[in-house]
């Protein structure tokens, strides 16, 4: 009996253990939820007022709530709501309002917003104000000129942008004739490796820097996958109606996987895709 008693008890230990932890992990999220809620839609003269002369403190609280808010359900491998993607670009407004030069999250609406939720129009609006306040700041059209090619399929929209980040100190070299060059990356799967490279080069955050490598090494294998099929095109005078097609052609020795979990597959114009649509996939 004494042998079986402590056993018992640690038993019970960890069975409660378990529990308190998905407890609180849920009221954390359920908490998180409802502060979103209730400081994301103060207007902007209402949160300078409450933050008194401590606007850039208030500005970090305001960003941490909202990462953290972001971060519990992609913990959880399943993406936000779209209503809860609107509370975070909400937030965000008001982070930027309180604080305009903080550029962290700028940054993170635009490695989280059009990736992730669909939202480049939102991440763009924050680009345009931080374009207005960081006005020595060549990223802000940067990332604007790479959104209006990648996303929307618009060069013309693009190049502006551009020439405008290209004028700006600190900018790359290569953006100077990037804009008249769009043809030499062939497509928006070269452009978003070389956007994702240099993005890494400039992110110091351990997790940010996680959620691009996964991001970025997607994209090359797409990449990899669609000069298999130029390849292929140019052997038989056809695309191939599907992947596997490579494989016995001798292309590839297998089909690579997602990083994300999901399956490469083509489209009827030779395009590659993932079922995944890079978002972590549930197991």
């Amino acid at each position: 009996m004494s042998r079986i008693c402590p056993f018992f008890f640690l038993l019970i230990g960890l069975s409660l253990s378990i529990i308190l932890s998905s407890n609180v992990h849920s009221i954390r999220f359920r908490h998180n939820n409802e502060s979103m809620g209730n400081i994301g839609h103060l207007p902007a003269t209402v949160l300078r007022a409450a933050a008194l002369e401590f606007h850039g403190i208030a500005s970090d609280f305001m960003f941490l709530k909202t990462i953290t808010y972001v971060g519990l359900r992609l913990q959880e491998h399943s993406s936000p709501t779209k209503e809860e993607w609107h509370k975070a670009a909400t937030m965000l407004r008001g982070v930027t309002d309180l604080d305009p030069m903080f550029w962290d999250p700028y940054l993170f609406a635009e490695v989280i917003f059009p990736w992730q939720a669909n939202m480049q129009p939102e991440a763009d609006k924050l680009l345009q104000k931080a374009a207005r306040y960081r006005t020595n700041d060549f990223q802000p059209f940067y990332f604007l000129g790479f959104n209006a090619f990648y996303f929307e399929h618009n060069a013309a929209k693009a190049a502006p942008y551009l020439r405008r980040a290209a004028a700006l100190p600190g900018a790359p070299a290569f953006l100077k004739g990037l804009a008249a060059r769009f043809s030499l990356y062939g497509n928006q799967t070269k452009l978003g490796i070389v956007f994702l490279a240099d993005l890494l080069k400039n992110t110091s955050n351990p997790k940010t820097n996680a959620y691009l490598k996964k991001r970025l090494r997607t994209l090359e294998l797409i990449n990899l996958l669609e000069n298999k099929v130029k390849e292929f095109q140019k052997a038989t005078s056809r695309l191939p109606l599907s992947l596997d097609e490579l494989i016995k052609k001798g292309l590839l020795d297998t089909i690579p996987q997602d990083p994300y979990g999901g399956k490469f597959t083509i489209t009827a114009n030779g395009r590659v895709y993932t079922t995944s649509n890079m978002i972590e996939q549930k197991k």
